[in-house]
């Protein structure tokens, strides 16, 4: 359950798995995955990710925005990462204590902007993610599906320490597998159940997850 590596206990990537998932040609996809949470908590640096924010992408340049103003041009880092087909890049996105603005990265291809995120600084505006691995099942009583639960910003950018568990509602031809409630603080917002299906029972499966201060979100899985 620790922060750091590549993988939770859920499977679930982790801030260590950006290595990897950049090191693939962007023809086949555009990857920028930042090597840290933008995030201001009591968990968090008051300052932000500090002065060596490290960023993992395919993209030829990277331009970053803090509360709507360009602080900082990247290139990837080849000097120091001479054996890497795609380094990463590192910028200093250090803010003021006490201010808590929003953060944009930019990511370019050649000249082409192929693809924009951004972050919040708020998280007032957090809401629960719940997404299904399969939209449809084999009324087998075997097939089953992960349902992975996230703590996400306004962006859809993961949210860490996360307070509270999750409370799970289940309606239709299937079965749900894990805890509930579920421990959510304690899997650092970022969490899973899986959703079985019952012999010869077909229909759609309908996963509700409430949380205390997140709200509600829910999973809708045809089986057939």
């Amino acid at each position: 359950m620790k922060y750091p590596g590549v993988v939770d206990f859920f499977r679930i990537p982790k801030l260590g798995a950006a290595f990897y998932q950049s090191q693939v040609d962007s023809s086949a996809r555009v990857v920028l995955q930042p090597a840290f949470y933008w995030d201001f908590g009591p968990g968090s640096p008051a300052t932000g990710p500090g002065h060596s924010a490290t960023v993992w992408s395919n993209c030829d340049r990277l331009e970053f925005h803090i509360g709507g103003r360009r602080v900082a041009t990247a290139l990837p880092q080849r000097d120091r990462f001479p054996h890497l087909a795609r380094p990463p890049f590192v910028a200093d996105l250090s803010v003021r204590h006490g201010q808590h603005p929003d953060l944009r990265i930019d990511g370019f291809v050649g000249d082409r902007l192929a693809v924009r995120r951004s972050f919040s600084a708020d998280p007032t505006l957090d809401q629960l993610s719940c997404v299904a691995d399969d939209r449809t099942l084999t009324a087998d009583g075997q097939d089953a599906t992960r349902v992975v639960l996230r703590a996400v910003d306004r962006y859809g950018a993961a949210r860490p320490y996360v307070a509270g568990a999750l409370d799970f509602a289940i309606t239709g031809p299937g079965v749900l597998v894990g805890d509930n409630p579920f421990d959510f603080e304690a899997a650092g917002g970022a969490g899973a159940v899986w959703i079985r299906t019952i012999k010869g029972l077909t229909g759609q499966v309908i996963l509700s997850a409430t949380h205390p201060t997140l709200g509600s979100a829910e999973t809708a899985i045809q089986v057939v």
